[in-house]
């Protein structure tokens, strides 16, 4: 590179020169080299050269720290920096929001030298307490090291006053500490302070230390001490007592109320007692039913290893004075707490009614402790009771015991031994629980403990499956013992068991368990219970009795004639239902004669409801059982008296009824089948077989259906009815017979109807026109089914009839009919004609008639009139000429007439027929 050079003048005394040389660049060019070298030629000589290193290289990384000094300005910071590099570097403080103070200082470290300090001065508008600052060191754009920042040094003063630990039985030290910008102390009140520090915190703000020591006497009277820290005119506080400074102690009281048993003792004073475990310097009190009262209060007594202290406090009174008052008080004060205190009821009121009940305990029977009895209480109030044994007689035994209950329990269970002296059958017992005079809670009595004994025996219901009887035996008395006998032999119990029942007195049960057909056999067993006295009960098979609440069912009917008529013998059963039949025997006797022949017993039969039956036959000759009575009598083996049933042929039978009623045309003409209805009334007895036939052949039972027997209230007469069914895809003809079989015949009892599918077969109708005074009648018969349609025609046109009436349905199924057509002599006309048609579903028919034609005169018998009508002649000319004749002719009427009133009031009126004309 060029440099500029310029020569000065010669250096005295010597032979050399002084030349200066510079070297100029712009700043960011230096920034880019790492050195700088100067070369020296001389004329005569090597060429000579120096370099120097523009940025001297870092060997340890520098620590720069920011801090204020102790003494001096308040204001100043001093940056501190180690291990720099040498040469030139500047140090600049700012603030923590960024701001960088103007004023750059710059160091030129020599060779060897890596350490720097600076000084800076805050300036006024930069002091406020928001404000953090931190310096930082650079040696170029791209090598600079920081410090951490500097607390809030312009920030609040604070304050912190404590207490230093010691026994409590030393004067009391306390320390306050202040920190801030240049923080001062004060005491209040005025103290001498025995220490005092200042220092420097790291992050730059003062803490000074004050210490003053209190007499403990002071200290001890909750007198508080107040430490103030001043700094930049501004002052904080804080203040401690002997209360502040300790945590609040809760103080332990324990109340002892007046022992009650003492007063029943007779005592004169009686004492209580309140134990406090509390701060020094507590006082104590007493209240009475809110009344203060003065106690006498021990000297404390410093509790080890505690910060409290022990103090008993007691309150003596009479003892008709404490049973004057509800509740007693202790009261407590500390000197830096509110007051407590502890109340205790001298009479707790109970919550619950309580409870009292006497006993025996099961566990000491067992133990051989028999005469010991227990009062047991619940529900009881907390505090002192009393209990105390009578017997039923109001005897108080003199032993009384004196039980505190504490809170929270209100059970007792006191024990009692009988004297040998009241152990007497005539003697039961009770216990009473006593709070005071007033308030006592008795227990019921005991039974008579010490009374006779008492034995049950039973049987207990066997199983059915079981080939053994279990017998249950159970004993009663003060302390029983349960032997068991077969006969005269001593028997082992399978199990024995025994219980305390409420009365106080032992229950004992015991099992023994029969084999059945030894029970069955009416083996004696003997329960006998060992105690004060001896006492047994005896069983057997005989003996139980459940034959006796549960007699048998018995049933007895006679043969079926219709098994009469075709076996010829005449079978008489009877049947039994029992719990065992097996229990008991069936005897038949024949007009009271006994009788074992010709006798069917069948096996006995279970049932679900656990009972059993046998049925028993007596297969009699149809002689025998027409002439004699039958009676079956059923005996139980432990049973004297038999229980019978007689029966005996029915004398006076009554014959059924039978009517057979036939289907409507309607069912016949629905898609389903239809039905034959048989009523069979008025018989006697019920015994009756009913059955159907066609055409004499029997059909088969499948095809009809019998209905359950229904009785009069009588009860002498039933009644039924049988339905046969008829197919609807297979129509049947002929004759059906409803068969009854019943005793009161000796012929079967025989209803029959013929021709049931007539009435819907299709049948052309006979039609016949004849002819009446003034009117024409037009009869249709024999046709089927019974839809017709008669229309009366002069000379071929319509005419309005009279009346025609409903098909009326014949014994044959078929139907007839008639029309009337009125019509006048004088005004049928000569040479016209009247035409009756009919119209069926077979066809159409019709007939004529007209004046000119001479038609037999004939007579027709109107069914809905019971006279005659005479037969008008055909033309007046023939009137004279025939009068004989007319007048015989009503004569004769007259009598048929007659006659035929009298057959239709004896039978139903039936549907027309041409013979009725002829």
């Amino acid at each position: 590179m060029t440099s500029d050079i310029k020569m000065t003048s010669d250096n005295r005394g010597s032979k050399t020169q002084l030349t200066t040389s510079t070297l100029t660049l712009k700043a960011s060019d230096w920034e880019k080299n790492l050195n700088v070298k100067c070369r020296v030629i001389q004329p005569c000589n090597n060429i000579h050269e120096e370099t120097v290193i523009i940025l001297e290289p870092v060997v340890k990384t520098p620590t720069v720290e920011i801090r204020r000094p102790l003494e001096g300005d308040s204001a100043v910071l001093e940056c501190s920096a180690r291990d720099l590099p040498s040469g030139e570097v500047s140090v600049t403080f700012l603030t923590n929001t960024g701001h960088q103070f103007p004023e750059v200082t710059y160091v030129d470290l020599p060779r060897g030298q890596s350490t720097l300090i600076t000084r800076f001065t805050i300036p006024t508008t930069h002091q406020k307490k928001e404000h953090s600052f931190k310096c930082k060191v650079q040696q170029s754009p791209s090598k600079l090291w920081q410090s951490t920042s500097t607390g809030y040094i312009f920030g609040e003063p604070s304050v912190e006053l404590l207490m230093v630990p010691n026994t409590g039985k030393t004067d009391q030290t306390l320390v306050c500490y202040g920190t801030g910008l240049n923080p001062t102390i004060t005491w209040k009140p005025t103290s001498v302070e025995t220490a005092k520090t200042v220092m420097q915190a790291a992050d730059g703000r003062v803490k000074v230390s004050s210490q003053i020591i209190v007499r403990q006497l002071k200290w001890n009277e909750a007198e508080e001490y107040t430490c103030q820290v001043t700094d930049q005119r501004k002052s904080v506080q804080k203040s401690i007592s002997v209360c502040t400074a300790s945590e609040p102690i809760t103080p332990l009281i324990i109340l002892r109320k007046p022992r009650l048993a003492a007063a029943k003792q007779g005592s004169e004073q009686i004492t209580a007692t309140c134990s406090v475990e509390a701060a020094p310097n507590t006082k104590v009190s007493w209240l009475l039913n809110g009344n203060v009262k003065e106690g006498s209060t021990s000297q404390p007594v410093d509790k080890p290893g505690s910060k409290t202290q022990l103090i008993i406090s007691t309150l003596t009174l009479k003892a008709s004075e404490w049973e004057k008052h509800q509740n007693v008080q202790c009261r407590v004060k500390q000197p830096c707490s509110s007051e407590h205190q502890e109340t205790v009821n001298i009479l707790d009121v109970p919550v619950k009614t309580p409870t009292v009940q006497i006993r025996r305990s099961l566990a000491d029977v067992l133990k051989g402790e028999y005469t010991v009895l227990e009062c047991s209480a619940r529900d009881l109030p907390s505090g002192e009771v009393s209990v105390t044994f009578l017997t039923n007689n109001g005897h108080q035994f003199p032993e009384v015991t004196y039980v505190d209950l504490p809170r929270g329990q209100s059970t007792l269970i006191t024990r009692f031994t009988i004297p040998t002296t009241h152990q007497k059958k005539e003697y039961s017992f009770t216990c009473k629980v006593q709070q005071s005079p007033s308030k006592h809670w008795p227990s019921g009595f005991t039974g008579n403990i010490f009374g006779e004994s008492s034995v049950e025996l039973s049987v207990v219901p066997r199983n059915p499956d079981s080939e053994a009887q279990t017998l249950q035996c159970y004993g009663t008395g003060f302390n029983p013992k349960i032997t068991w006998l077969a006969g005269s032999t001593e028997k082992n119990a399978v199990a024995q068991e025994t219980t305390m029942q409420a009365d106080g007195r032992v229950k004992v049960s015991s099992y023994v368990t029969v084999p059945l057909d030894e029970w069955r056999e009416g083996v004696v067993y003997t329960c006998k219970i060992n105690d004060f006295s001896t006492v047994w009960k005896s069983i057997s098979d005989c003996k139980v009795g459940e034959h006796l609440a549960q007699p048998p069912q018995q049933y007895l009917w006679g043969p079926s004639f219709t098994v009469m008529k075709s076996d010829g013998r005449a079978p008489v059963t009877c049947l039994v239902i029992a719990h065992k039949v097996k229990d008991f025997t069936i005897t038949w006797r024949v007009e009271n004669r006994v009788t074992s022949q010709d006798v069917i017993q069948e096996f006995p039969r279970n049932h679900n409801n656990g009972s059993q039956s046998v049925q028993s036959v007596l297969m009699l000759s149809e002689q025998l059982w027409d002439k004699y009575d039958v009676s079956c009598e059923v005996k139980h083996r432990c049973m004297k008296k038999a229980q019978y049933v007689n029966i005996s042929k029915i004398r006076d039978p009554k014959r059924p009824t039978v009517q057979v009623f036939k289907p409507s045309d309607s069912d016949f003409s629905d898609s389903h089948d239809s039905t034959l209805l048989c009523l069979i009334t008025g018989f006697y007895p019920a015994d009756i077989s009913v059955h159907w036939g066609l055409n004499g052949r029997k059909l088969p039972a499948s095809r009809w259906n019998n209905s359950p027997l229904g009785s009069h209230s009588s009860g002498r007469e039933f009644s039924m009815h049988s339905a046969l069914t008829l197919p609807e895809s297979e129509r049947e003809h002929g004759a059906f017979s409803c068969i009854v079989e019943h005793q009161s015949s000796p012929n079967p009892i025989i209803s029959t109807v013929d021709s049931i599918h007539a009435s819907v077969i299709n049948s052309v109708p006979a039609v016949e026109l004849m002819q009446a005074r003034d009117e024409l009648v037009c009869l249709v018969y024999d046709y089927s089914p019974s839809v017709i349609n008669i229309t009366w025609l002069l000379d071929g046109v319509k005419v309005p009839h009279k009346h025609t009436t409903r098909p009326a349905k014949g014994p044959d199924g078929k139907f007839s009919v008639k029309s009337q057509l009125h019509v006048l002599a004088s005004e049928w006309a000569p040479g016209s004609k009247y035409t009756c048609l009919v119209q069926h579903v077979t066809g159409s028919s019709t007939q004529n008639i007209s004046k000119e034609e001479i038609i037999e005169q004939n007579i027709y018998y109107n069914e809905n009139l019971s006279d005659a009508i005479i037969e008008d002649t055909a033309e007046e000319t023939w009137n004279m000429a025939c009068a004989f004749i007319i007048l015989f002719l009503l004569s004769l009427i007259y009598g048929c007439s007659v006659t035929l009133v009298k057959v239709n009031t004896a039978r139903p009126a039936r549907p027309f027929h041409s013979r009725d004309f002829k």
